[in-house]
């Protein structure tokens, strides 16, 4: 990740997963925290990326938009398997398209943060997939037994969590 001032390059290599969308969150969060609106999403080393990430980066996306009309997220190269998962679920035309990276290459990195607990993670996971219900309700046939999964789960950790 690199802090270009008014824009922000996010490059996400390898697989972008569940795991990954939170600390995801995270680090775009703390660039939103420090008035950045506008961010480049380098897909080209990207292989895979699964539903929770891609409802993560679908509701970000839709969060900048809805503050301010020149923000979001622009899409820079993305790998095939994940055009085709974009195009499958009917949200790639919610982004842009980015012709360059800008100065990403002279730009500081910017570190993710550390752990993430079981409860974050469910949580972030049943949101995401939320997010792609709204973004096409299409998707809810595709989605639907995931969110159940995740909200027992959810209920399953408050009632392992709470004191009796």
């Amino acid at each position: 990740m690199a802090d270009l001032g008014k824009r922000a390059v996010v490059r996400i290599s390898g697989r972008a997963n569940c795991l990954s969308s939170v600390l995801f969150k995270q680090v775009v969060n703390g660039l939103i925290e420090r008035g950045r609106r506008a961010f480049t999403l380098d897909l080209s080393d990207c292989q895979l990326m699964d539903s929770t990430f891609l409802g993560v980066l679908v509701g970000l996306n839709r969060s900048l938009g809805q503050a301010e009309s020149a923000g979001g997220f622009s899409l820079y190269q993305p790998t095939e398997p994940v055009r085709v998962l974009l195009d499958n679920l009917g949200i790639l035309e919610l982004f842009n398209t980015a012709e360059s990276l800008g100065q990403a290459e002279d730009a500081e990195p910017v570190e993710a943060g550390g752990a993430v607990d079981k409860t974050e993670l469910t949580r972030t996971s049943l949101e995401a997939h939320r997010t792609l219900i709204d973004a096409k309700p299409e998707n809810e046939a595709k989605f639907k037994e995931v969110t159940r999964f995740l909200e027992e789960d959810l209920q399953q950790q408050g009632a392992a969590d709470s004191p009796d």
